[in-house]
């Protein structure tokens, strides 16, 4: 994808004529559903906040997320402009449309909260705001070249220059949020204001990830359901987008003879698949949005991890979930007593494979949570 594509575009409509509304904040979050469900405990502080209490409030946000934000966030947010993320990196009619809807509305105030930001999307969102005030953080380039983020370095009035020791991403946001709302916010990790439910009696596994590396094997999934029906007659449902289905089927195939394993793939919007989860006995889960979820649910959650970006979205901090269990490679626990520069050295990459996790391992730690979940009932 070429950044000259775009080049011509983008500053034509940032040289259309604007006229800035007092007491108008844009909020821009581009990403993943894990990295939203990272911020949008934020949006109720911003809402309560003496600084933009009184503000119009619009969450400029990726429409992956887009039914879990109406549902849940709408009460701290004025307006939503949602952008299909591919499109708007590939298609110039549909890029110019978003950005001259969003210079259009002369936004006072514009933040990007991202601690990697992205030139071609966020920061060019930003930048098209034309916004009076435009904040956002020094971050790092991991998502760029150090050169991009040079120039768009230039696009913020404000870059908070955060701490630069490895910490938890959900932290990261909260000290942006803190340092610029001038309060103190007390959460550890995200949640969801839910009416607390008691388990339906069965678990779910989540075998899909944005990336194949981060996917332990349709075949090890098979292998640790064959030895959890020897102990549990739980039901099992299999979940995912719509896309993982081919992933569901492959463990089916592989799991002959078993009763009571459902393909649930595609079956639930994001605000279903939240109370399916708050529901359930356990998750499984790849490194996903939705381990994310179940953490910030407190369902009891095993999640797989290869090891790439650790200290940043897993482990999270201690004594901040009761109810999670991470798991990586023997290999890259190894790694972990012996590396000292651990954060560094999987920026980009694990040593380790995620497949080299044994379904014994797997097994073990479920059996862990769902006996503390049985002996708290």
């Amino acid at each position: 994808m070429s950044c000259a594509k775009f080049a011509w575009l983008d500053i034509s409509v940032c040289a259309e004529p604007i006229h800035i509304q007092p007491k108008t904040l844009l909020i821009v979050r581009l990403e993943a559903i894990g990295d939203y469900i990272f911020v949008r405990n934020f949006l109720e502080s911003i809402r309560l906040s003496d600084t933009y209490k009184d503000f119009k409030i619009t969450l400029c946000g990726n429409e992956l997320w887009r039914d879990l934000a109406e549902t849940y966030d709408s009460p701290f947010v004025d307006e939503f402009i949602w952008v299909n993320k591919k499109k708007f990196g590939s298609d110039t009619t549909y890029r110019k449309s978003i950005l001259s809807a969003i210079h259009a509305k002369g936004f006072e105030y514009a933040i990007q909260p991202n601690y990697s930001r992205e030139f071609l999307w966020g920061d060019s969102v930003i930048r098209a705001s034309s916004a009076k005030y435009k904040i956002g953080t020094k971050g790092d380039n991991a998502n760029d070249l150090g050169f991009f983020k040079w120039i768009s370095d230039s696009w913020f009035t404000t870059l908070v220059r955060r701490n630069s020791e490895p910490i938890f991403e959900f932290t990261k946001n909260k000290i942006f949020f803190e340092e610029l709302l001038q309060i103190s916010i007390s959460l550890v990790k995200p949640t969801f204001n839910l009416v607390p439910s008691k388990p339906k009696e069965y678990i779910i596994i989540f075998p899909g990830a944005g990336e194949l590396i981060k996917q332990w094997s349709p075949q090890n999934f098979a292998k640790f359901i064959l030895e959890f029906r020897k102990h549990y007659s739980l039901p099992i449902y299999i979940c995912g987008a719509k896309g993982d289905s081919n992933l569901a089927e492959e463990i089916l195939a592989n799991c002959q003879g078993i009763k009571d394993i459902i393909n649930h793939c595609g079956q639930t919007n994001l605000p279903q698949l939240v109370r399916f989860i708050q529901e359930s006995n356990l998750l499984l889960t790849n490194d996903s949005s939705a381990f994310h979820i179940g953490a910030a649910l407190d369902v009891p959650t095993v999640c797989l991890f290869s090891g790439r970006h650790y200290g940043r979205f897993a482990p999270y901090p201690k004594g901040s979930c009761l109810n999670l269990l991470t798991l990586y490679p023997k290999s890259f626990e190894l790694f972990l007593r012996e590396e000292k520069n651990v954060i560094e050295k999987t920026k980009y990459h694990s040593p380790s494979l995620i497949n080299e996790i044994e379904p014994s391992e797997v097994l073990n730690a479920c059996n862990q949570l769902l006996n503390e979940s049985i002996t708290a009932r």
